[in-house]
């Protein structure tokens, strides 16, 4: 009976409502569809997906599908309803109570209504692998790909801290509750190229990639190739289809063109002249050598030695340069190496012979030495001399280059070839350097010479001689060698006047 009341005071409004419907669309058409919009724009959404509820008769209760992970418990049947339809269900129930498993799945949901009335809609359940798939380099967060219901799960660490394409494990946390995901770090995105602006080039150039791609846009590292080479055989205008490829294996491919003109000009030398050494002693042959291209500018040069060489063996040999520019075009040129068979022949030698023995020496010492690294530099230039030498008095009166040489090729001498021979190294190495002569305060004390040296923009005292309770004076301070000096007869005595301060 009171169900019977209910429904006719429900056919009474629906009257009421269906009269004053038709008066607004008399009066104000424009009312009704600003109501129409707002009843649209209030409809529920699951799990993602928008759904409109139609008009009453044909309305859908419920979502279409829904997700959830793997692990996670199969949700109640009324999980599926839409909010703004939730008050108008009295029960909902599964048709077929669906299975723990993953993959989309149809599902029945049964539902009850206020009105006494049984209604069934067709739906999906969708139960996701714990895979997230993440595109590197993205700003995609975790919860974000976990969807609804994971706004505010933590993740053990995130995604953006992927650097490399792969599958990470990862931890989520939400409502308390851990579960076990796995990242999948994918790059699906092709590289982006862009190429340089003045693609000249000259004929018979051989060209590479990189002469045409200025920066390559991507996520992981990429590859480059032609698909056909380039001409450079035939003036004119050419072009030529690049191709990248990254780790992932995405490409992209690009038309590019390019112009060649003629270049014909081999490089032209300067600084080739007669080298002398001492037999035994070896030199470097490119001190002061350039090759200089009129469209290249400076090129590379490179030195040959003819076959049969030794530098331990005296006479008049013929050492070769090369050089070539961009297009191909080789010069060559050539110059004397005299080996003369004995340290007595040591006045023959030039200042620049000398340096390009320092420099040989030199070139050995940065094979194995981090030379970005002053001190680190400066400290192989130091071990080497004492390496290579030992203390003997040596009464030479040579200036300081020739003591120098004397001291690599005897392997001993005093300190004045400690010294030379420091010096040496410490100039074709490039550090700023000055010599220091010790001012003897009796006629009987002995001359002294070390090097000051300037690393890291400060300078420090440098001397290579070995003395018996001390044998490393490597960038001491002037407290240091004065308070040295104090006790051992003054032996590092120096106008202060004449040389910069080391640091405190």
């Amino acid at each position: 009976m009171k169900r019977a009341r209910k429904y006719a005071k429900r056919k009474k409004d629906t009257q009421i409502s269906d009269s004053m419907m038709r008066a607004a669309y008399i009066f104000g058409g424009g009312l009704v569809v600003a109501v129409l919009g707002l009843v649209a724009f209030s409809v529920a959404t699951g799990k993602g997906e928008s759904k409109s509820v139609q008009a009453a008769g044909g309305m859908d209760y419920a979502v279409s599908r829904l997700e959830l992970w793997e692990g996670e418990e199969i949700p109640p049947a009324d999980t599926f309803l839409y909010d703004n339809t939730r008050s108008l269900v009295i029960g909902a129930r599964y048709l077929v109570v669906p299975e723990v498993k993953t993959g989309d799945q149809d599902v029945a949901i049964v539902m009850q209504l206020e009105d006494g009335t049984t209604r069934t809609e067709n739906a999906v359940l969708a139960v996701r692998q714990r895979v997230l798939h993440y595109e590197l380099g993205s700003d995609t967060t975790a919860q974000e790909l976990l969807g609804r219901g994971f706004e505010e799960a933590e993740v053990s660490k995130p995604l953006k801290e992927f650097s490399e394409i792969g599958s990470y494990p990862l931890t989520v946390t939400n409502n308390g509750r851990e579960k076990d995901f796995t990242v999948v770090v994918q790059d699906t995105v092709a590289p982006v190229m862009t190429f340089r602006s003045d693609l000249l080039f000259y004929t018979h150039q051989k060209l590479t990639v990189m002469d045409f791609v200025q920066s390559c846009d991507d996520q992981s590292a990429v590859e480059y190739h032609f698909a056909g080479e380039p001409d450079t055989m035939t003036e004119g205008i050419h072009e030529v289809t690049l191709v990248v490829t990254d780790a992932a294996g995405n490409s992209a491919t690009a038309e590019v063109q390019y112009k060649v003109e003629g270049d014909g000009e081999p490089p032209v030398f300067d600084g080739i002249e007669e080298m002398h050494t001492i037999a035994g002693i070896p030199v470097s042959y490119l001190r002061g050598v350039t090759a200089t291209d009129g469209s290249d500018g400076a090129v590379e040069v490179t030195a040959s030695e003819p076959e049969g060489f030794s530098y331990r063996k005296a006479g008049t040999y013929v050492i070769t340069y090369t050089a070539e520019d961009m297009a191909g075009n080789a010069a060559e040129a050539t110059a004397k190496l005299v080996v003369l068979p004995a340290i007595t022949d040591i006045e023959k030698l030039t200042s620049d012979d000398v340096f390009r023995i320092g420099d040989k020496i030199i070139e050995g010492i940065k094979q194995n030495t981090n030379v970005k690294d002053q001190k680190v530099y400066a400290r192989a230039i130091y071990n080497y001399v004492q390496e290579h030498m030992f203390y003997s008095d040596n009464k030479d009166i040579l200036d300081w280059q020739h003591a120098a040489v004397i001291a690599i090729y005897n392997g001993y001498g005093d300190c004045r070839n400690y010294y030379a021979f420091a010096r040496l190294l410490l100039t074709c190495g490039g550090f700023e350097n000055m010599t220091v002569e010790k001012e003897k305060t009796a006629d009987w004390q002995n001359n002294h010479y070390w090097n000051l040296v300037k690393i890291n923009g400060a300078w420090y005292h440098f001397d290579t001689t070995p003395r018996f309770d001390v044998s490393d004076f490597f960038m001491w301070t002037d407290a240091q060698m004065d308070n040295y000096s104090a006790r051992n007869d003054n032996c590092f005595n120096r106008d202060k006047s004449l040389y910069p301060p080391t640091p405190n």
